[in-house]
């Protein structure tokens, strides 16, 4: 006889987890926003019927397309296709330097800074995709937007060339990577991606190419962040939306558009920069995942400025790895079937439809670059992301979370400012540059700033609050000292700020006399690690400045610790 199962619903499902919550609202404890308007669940049931266009039915491995800057060497892109890399994405300047018979089955990106005349298609090889991107060097600031139009004109006769002369390579390169770097979010990726596909389109179609012509001229390129799941569904939506537009503009040719996803800068730490590696490993993941046809990993010493040879080689077998080894070259479309991604994937589809149509009535990409409004609209969501990371709900491991004060690193760290973008052009941020500010701040002190953690009862009751203060304070650069409370009370009176670091208890028994003794001992500032409940007005009056605590402002406190330590030093220069 067959065992029978008491049938099992989602509201049954849901009864018992909110049991389990304890009168904690479901909404709020399990479900977050992945970006605006875009909830993730904890459990999905069914999925939406997707677009067939989402799917990525690979007939080939992805390759591995490595970048090099304009003074790279031959031997060099020899050296870089001999070790494994499918493509190389070079300067349009290093075209004539290709024609090696080492790199005779190379893919080549082939990246031009202004749209070349015409006859360069009967000087590159076959195997070249060339990127021309007329819309990001506007929203990069180097092109001005007065001649905007004639660089789509000569686009579309580079486009009609490119056809006559039997190159089926795309010409144009939609790339979203000015917009990421300045805060846009996945949907508003799609959304500009989109509006200036069409741009590119229509140009193409004025020249005298058909539609379908047009489209296969057109590639896109895509930055892959933090968030792995959402990048890769990032991927598996334009492939939605972008189909959608073209199939709108007259295009019958079932030819996917080929991506080009990126590694993305914005997430790279210059301290503790070897984390990086595990986080371009993520990112190539989600990018082959969601069905990128070239990926480009990135080093991770990138945001110094100059890769080495050995970062270069680190990322490159990075890629070669998780398609060799971990088999992600093998398989067509690990993500179709699962309820979450297609789900996410077709909730972000929807959304960045919504902004792309938002972005057509207030007059496309052209417009909103040229006004500033778009630049306006991703700082605000730039703040919103910056405010996440002062808080540390963006935690940036090495940097914000577990920061290593000894790290030695193989390299002199840079100046830790923002890139002062040129006139009308998008910023360029970069998550980790917040807190590796006040760490080189820190570093410039003499004698270097040190808090002292008085611990509260036994070792074992204070060690967890001792030990998320220690990590509170390293993410500025901050060292910390433990000192027991039983320990005589001299020990704390070089210390300019102390942190009180116990239990609910203990506090609430001797937190009040440990600071008023502090003051009493002329410490200039008490902290508290937690949050201090109904004892905050008795412990304030006791003598306490602060509170840290899980959810605070993690930089604007350290900056209010960093006046103590600074005006502690001009005191002492001036007796």
């Amino acid at each position: 006889m067959q065992p029978s199962f008491p049938e099992v619903t989602f509201a049954k499902w849901r009864e018992l987890v909110e049991k389990g919550l304890a009168g904690k609202p479901f909404d709020k404890a399990l479900v977050h926003e992945a970006i605006a308007g875009i909830p993730i669940a904890p459990l999905y049931t069914a999925a939406p019927s997707l677009d067939a266009s989402a799917r990525r039915v690979r007939s080939e491995p992805f390759r591995i397309c490595m970048r090099h800057v304009t003074d790279a060497r031959v031997e060099d892109l020899v050296a870089d296709v001999a070790d494994g890399a499918d493509a190389l994405w070079l300067p349009l300047d290093l075209h004539s330097e290709i024609a090696r018979e080492e790199l005779a089955r190379t893919t080549f990106v082939l990246e031009a800074s202004e749209v070349p005349r015409p006859e360069i298609v009967t000087a590159i090889t076959p195997r070249a995709i060339l990127a021309v991107d007329p819309m990001a060097w506007r929203a990069r600031g180097h092109a001005p937007f007065a001649t905007l139009q004639k660089d789509l004109g000569a686009l579309g006769q580079l486009a009609v060339a490119m056809r006559d002369s039997g190159h089926r390579a795309a010409v144009a390169c939609v790339s979203t990577e000015p917009y990421h770097d300045a805060g846009a979010d996945a949907a508003d990726e799609i959304a500009i991606a989109l509006s200036t596909g069409a741009a590119y389109l229509e140009a193409f179609i004025e020249a005298g190419l058909t539609p379908d012509e047009a489209s296969s001229a057109i590639a896109l390129r895509v930055p892959v962040g933090r968030d792995t799941f959402v990048q890769m569904c990032k991927l598996r939506a334009l492939r939605v939306c972008f189909t959608k537009m073209l199939v709108a503009s007259g295009v019958t040719s079932e030819a996917p558009t080929l991506v080009h996803a990126v590694c993305s800068e914005q997430t790279l730490t210059v301290r503790d920069p070897w984390v990086n590696m595990l986080r371009v490993t993520t990112q190539v993941f989600a990018a082959v995942i969601g069905g990128a046809d070239l990926v480009t990993p990135t080093a991770f010493d990138e945001a110094t400025g100059a890769a080495t040879v050995f970062s270069r080689r680190v990322a490159r077998n990075t890629g070669l790895v998780l398609r060799e080894e971990s088999a992600l070259g093998k398989v067509s479309d690990p993500a179709v079937g699962s309820y979450y991604f297609d789900t996410l994937t077709d909730t972000l589809a929807r959304q960045a439809w919504v902004r792309f149509q938002d972005l057509c009535k207030n007059g496309g990409i052209t417009e909103q670059l040229e006004s500033g409004e778009l630049r306006r609209r991703l700082e605000a969501k730039w703040e919103k992301r910056l405010d996440q990371i002062a808080k540390r709900k963006l935690p940036i491991l090495g940097v914000s979370e577990f920061a290593f004060l000894e790290e030695k690193l193989p390299y002199t760290v840079p100046p830790m400012t923002e890139q002062t973008p040129e006139k009308g052009a998008l910023p360029i941020h970069r998550d980790a540059s917040l807190f590796e500010a006040l760490r080189s701040r820190a570093e410039a002190l003499t004698p270097k700033p040190e808090i002292l953690l008085l611990t509260l009862g036994s070792f074992a009751s204070s060690r967890a609050r001792a030990g998320f203060a220690a990590n509170f304070f390293a993410a500025g650069g901050i060292l910390s000292r433990e000192v027991s409370s039983v320990e005589p009370a001299e020990a704390a009176e070089p210390a300019t700020v102390v942190c009180l670091c116990g239990t609910d208890e203990r506090y609430a028994e001797e937190a009040a006399a440990r600071a008023s003794e502090l003051k009493a001992r002329g410490v200039p500032c008490v902290l508290l690690a937690g949050r201090p409940g109904a004892l905050e007005a008795d412990l304030r009056k006791a003598g306490v400045d602060g509170f840290i605590f899980v959810g605070c402002d993690v930089f604007v406190m350290l900056v209010e610790i960093f006046g103590r330590f600074t005006a502690t030093t001009r005191n002492e220069a001036t007796r």
